[in-house]
């Protein structure tokens, strides 16, 4: 069993119970936010539930990670009084956040 896997537990919830999913592999900072916006505006609009949002995981060397900017992002819409919580996902493979909305 990984170190993920470990910390993860069975009450965590898993990315693919999430209502509405995006990938911000591959993105630099200011594009990845500016979709990040776009599908919480969708999220908003359709009145979803939750969200995952995936981005490379930490590498050695590799730099900042979208973990910062992403969890700052739902810093804001928490305290805008949209986002109950939103949690961190990761494995060996991706990083990632579950967002659960207020609806």
């Amino acid at each position: 069993m990984s170190f993920f896997e470990q910390i993860a537990g069975k009450s965590m919830p898993k990315a693919e119970e999430a209502e509405v999913k995006v990938d911000l592999s591959g993105m630099e900072k200011p594009e990845a936010l500016q979709k990040l916006e776009t599908i919480v505006r969708y999220c908003k609009k359709s009145s979803a539930a939750s969200l995952y949002v995936s981005f490379p995981p930490p590498r050695p060397g590799g730099g900042e990670t979208l973990f910062q900017p992403v969890m700052r992002f739902f810093k804001v819409e928490k305290f805008n009084g949209y986002v109950s919580h939103a949690l961190p996902l990761m494995t060996e493979d991706k990083g990632g956040v579950f967002v659960v909305f207020k609806l």
